[in-house]
């Protein structure tokens, strides 16, 4: 009686195990699918918003950055722009004034040119219907340059002339290509400046001599020079090459 109050005490006992045992895993199983794995779910999509923000962050850091330069860059091209255009409008300004001070000192002479008297004339003579200079005649204008050298107020005229050989119309034009071919030899040889140079071609007009030898229409193929300057700078013009020819003053 005892041996199976015993036996049954012990079945009762692993009854109890067994369910207890049952309940445990049911109650893991439960956490495990309802509570565990949920939760991890979330942290995962957690993670993932967090890298998919720090993704977008990086991207607009760099966009920023990039933004950034490139304005950077258009604000100094535009400083250059502006500097550059600042420069031109002062080189502009530089030259009009250089050209309203020139204008100035040749307004001035000219409003002057009464007060002006003759230093110096030279005659420089052509060939037969040319117009280019000779050597020798280059040399009188080499002299005439030196006389205006060391002068501030000056004005140089130079009168182109022909000889009567073929029509007024020709002979106009060929007696302003003589004049030129003088007026571009002081400019680019001597620098002499053109603002101070009056230039006119007259033809047959005025003849130096009678065209009815050859000797004189020589002499008529001609461009006369003549330097003009204030009585003052006049006379010291003469004093000087008084001077310089050995002549002595009174």
């Amino acid at each position: 009686m005892e041996s199976l109050r015993s036996s049954r005490g012990s079945a009762f006992l692993a009854v109890g195990l067994v369910a207890l045992f049952s309940a445990s895993c049911a109650t893991k199983k439960y956490v495990q699918t309802k509570v565990v794995r949920p939760l991890e779910a979330k942290i995962s999509g957690v993670d993932k918003k967090t890298d998919e923000n720090s993704t977008q962050i990086t991207e607009v850091d760099r966009k920023a950055e990039a933004g950034i330069s490139d304005v950077n860059s258009k604000a100094e091209n535009a400083a250059q722009a502006a500097a550059k255009a600042g420069k031109d409008a002062q080189d502009a300004q530089t030259l009009a004034q250089k050209g309203v001070d020139q204008a100035s000192v040749v307004a001035k002479d000219l409003d002057n040119v009464d007060n002006y008297q003759p230093v110096k004339d030279e005659k420089v003579l052509f060939r037969f219907n040319r117009s280019d200079l000779t050597s020798e005649e280059k040399q009188k204008l080499d002299d005439l340059a030196q006389s205006v050298a060391s002068m501030k107020h000056y004005v140089l005229e130079v009168q182109g002339y022909t000889d009567k050989t073929g029509t007024k119309d020709y002979n106009l034009e060929l007696s302003r290509r003589r004049a030129d071919s003088v007026v571009r030899y002081l400019t680019e040889v001597h620098n002499i400046p053109l603002v101070k140079i009056h230039m006119l071609g007259y033809g047959p007009d005025k003849p130096a001599q009678p065209n009815n030898t050859r000797e004189g229409r020589k002499e008529n193929r001609r461009v006369e020079v003549r330097i003009l300057a204030p009585q003052l700078a006049s006379a010291q013009t003469a004093q000087t090459q008084s001077t310089n020819n050995g002549g002595t003053q009174p």
